[in-house]
């Protein structure tokens, strides 16, 4: 199976995008370079020689993005960070530079760096043929050599890693075929390769150039490993990490010095005391406008580092963001948004979230306590948690009205919504919550009213949160506190930082932590709740260790029904048919509703963004996921100041 600019499957915006591609391509080939213009600041620095012509920068096939309006030069566009580890806000902005990539509507996997690729039937080998010509950032041409070097690194046990790439269960093996083509072959069938290399962790094996990254490497600089015992490092391997890092660690963004294939470069880094992260234009950007003019059009990219929300959100009021609906973008500060319009000059976008539900409340099946193993595995329990729970409430009082009573489970705009999954158990009704509880073995309480376990102490369920990363989680656990007190059982918050809140994991040191719903949109991609896939499983934390083959010390045999869910999922894997991944899936889920593993909220409300009224080609609708790393498939490159 052959996928190229002509695939026909190609539907929507980005269509257009690649059949302008093909046009150009001809184009170029007919008119000379002369057709392709360059931003005016990089005239002189071309007219001194300190950099090559623009014909000798561009790749022989610029991937050409297609845009509502052809844009000009200049500007900076100003953002804002949450602190010096906001490593996603990047991420999501500059760094989403794979072989391939989603289209802007989410649906289909398109061209990127890699410009065709081909499959065998049974989805064990992939070739890849490159857009010829791309440079890195620093003039280096962009080769099969980087991919070989990218996957070496990744399977190298020393180098601290961690991606499909050296995935333990079916790691990727390398065949270089010539400089711009490569075959991936595995051991076991991957059907879902494309998706995942189109999703952000595509930036995985695009993100180490051989050239500059082999300098710290022991088998290309024999010197490596005194080199970095010099700079305080304790391995080689650390020291590598240092400069070129892996797709989207922090410490990649504070280098300058890394060569990258991104629209924009480094200039002043990410660091812990940084008040801005600002970026210049890459001269040797890979990407051309439908007319032929090298992107992108802004010039910079600032992005002011503030652990403030606050502060944050007056910039925006003040007009000075240019875009942005990370952190800011909060249900309290919409009406603030709202009524700031005017006089900050900018208006409201739309934003679909990804994620299904405000809150998931996942109870530990894999308790190291037998009491409340079993009791947190009663689906009665659980039935009688979720009863208890008035959702219409909590939809007035926190978020104002907006969502309605829902389930985890897919979003209505997914074509696996499933409205049963998604409703149920929803209702408040204390009767029946009480009888699902006496179900399930409370049928005693103490002189406070709260219900007592089977072995006589009370049913407590202390709840890890992060308030920091999410206040409306407070404000919705708080209110559940009461309406549960109500049927007896008694909620304990625990606030705590996200640090902690991962390591108690791996020791089993929680009753339940809450998290939102993702998976609400990338459904095949990301189920962690719908069955025990990956360490966000935290419901069934070991289970899923036991699925992965990771931490076999510490992994837990699962049910017999996550069993039959896990392999479904190990066909949906092994198939390259997409209407058979789909209905493996819908198998899934129709165990996830027969089981109910884990008890949500409300509908995540639609959200918005903030966008400066002169701000050209920025979405006024697009969905917002981390797998679908918005707002960089929206084409930030071809944005420009009117």
């Amino acid at each position: 199976m052959r996928h190229d600019a002509n695939f026909g499957r190609m539907r929507g915006r980005s269509g257009l995008r690649l059949a302008g591609a093909v046009a150009l391509s001809a184009l170029l080939a007919a008119a000379g370079p002369a057709l392709a213009q360059q931003a005016p600041e990089l005239d002189a620095l071309v007219a001194s020689g300190d950099l090559p012509p623009l014909e000798e920068r561009l790749p022989a096939n610029p991937l050409v993005l297609n845009a509502d309006s052809i844009g000009t030069y200049g500007g900076t566009w100003h953002m804002g960070m949450r602190g010096g580890g906001d490593n996603g806000l990047i991420v999501k902005t500059v760094a989403y530079e794979g072989l391939v990539r989603f289209d802007q509507e989410w649906k289909t996997v398109v061209p990127n760096l890699a410009e065709s690729w081909e499959a065998n039937e049974d989805a064990t080998e992939y070739t890849f043929h490159l857009r010829q010509g791309v440079k890195w950032s620093d003039g280096t041409p962009f080769t099969s050599a980087d991919i070989e070097f990218a996957v070496e690194i990744y399977n190298d046990p020393d180098y601290p890693a961690g991606s499909w790439i050296d995935n333990v269960n079916n790691p990727v093996h390398l065949e270089v075929i010539d400089d711009y083509t490569f075959k991936f072959r595995f051991d076991q069938p991957n059907g879902m390769l494309m998706d995942e290399m189109a999703s952000v962790n595509g930036i995985h094996i695009t993100s180490l150039q051989k050239a500059y990254c082999s300098q710290f490497h022991p088998k290309y600089n024999e010197n490596a490993a005194a080199e970095a015992e010099a700079k305080g490092f304790s391995s080689w391997a650390l020291y590598l990490q240092d400069r070129c890092a892996w797709g989207w660690e922090t410490i990649r963004f504070s280098n300058p010095d890394l060569p990258t294939l991104y629209a924009w470069v480094i200039d002043q880094p990410l660091s812990a005391n940084a008040s801005h992260v600002t970026w210049d234009r890459n001269p040797y950007y890979w990407k051309v406008d439908a007319e032929g003019n090298q992107l992108p059009y802004m010039d910079h990219l600032d992005m002011r580092v503030s652990e403030s929300i606050e502060e944050l959100t007056l910039l925006a009021l003040n007009g000075e963001i240019d875009f942005q609906e990370r952190h800011i973008a909060t249900n309290t500060n919409k009406p603030l948004f709202y009524d700031g319009q005017e006089a900050g000059d900018y208006h409201l976008g739309e934003i679909i979230p990804s994620a299904s539900n405000t809150l998931v409340l996942q109870l530990n099946f894999n308790h190291d306590d037998p009491v409340k193993r079993a009791l947190y595995q009663d689906k009665n329990f659980r039935i009688g948690i979720s009863e208890a729970i008035d959702r219409e409430e909590i939809v007035d009082v926190v978020f104002t009205g907006q969502g309605e009573p829902f389930q985890v489970a897919p979003r209505p705009e997914s074509p696996f919504y499933d409205e049963e999954l998604a409703k149920q158990y929803t209702e408040f009704n204390p009767e029946s919550a009480i009888e699902h509880l006496e179900a399930a073995g409370l049928t005693e309480t103490n002189g406070d009213g709260v219900r007592l376990m089977s072995d006589g102490r009370p049913a407590k369920i202390t709840v890890d949160v992060i308030s920091s990363l999410r206040p409306e989680w407070i404000d919705i656990l708080e209110i559940m506190q009461l309406q549960l007190s109500s049927v007896g059982i008694e909620i304990e918050l625990n606030n705590i930082d996200r640090t902690l809140f991962y390591d108690k994991r791996p020791g089993n040191e929680f009753d339940a932590q809450v998290w939102a719903g993702d998976g609400g949109l990338e459904v095949v991609q990301e189920p962690r709740y719908y069955f025990p896939a990956n360490d966000e499983s935290v419901w069934a934390w070991r289970w899923a260790q036991w699925f992965n083959g990771t931490r076999p010390e510490i992994a837990e045999e699962p049910a017999d029904w996550a069993k039959e869910q896990m392999e479904l999922y190990k066909q949906i894997r092994s198939s390259s048919d997409p209407d058979q991944r789909a209905d493996l899936m819908k198998q899934i889920l129709a165990i996830t509703k027969e089981q109910f593993p884990v008890i949500g909220v409300s509908l995540m409300p639609n959200g918005y963004s903030i966008i400066k009224n002169n701000l050209g080609n920025a979405p006024e609708t697009m969905f917002n996921a981390w797998l679908f790393p918005t707002p960089s498939p929206m084409d930030p490159a071809t944005w420009y100041f009117k």
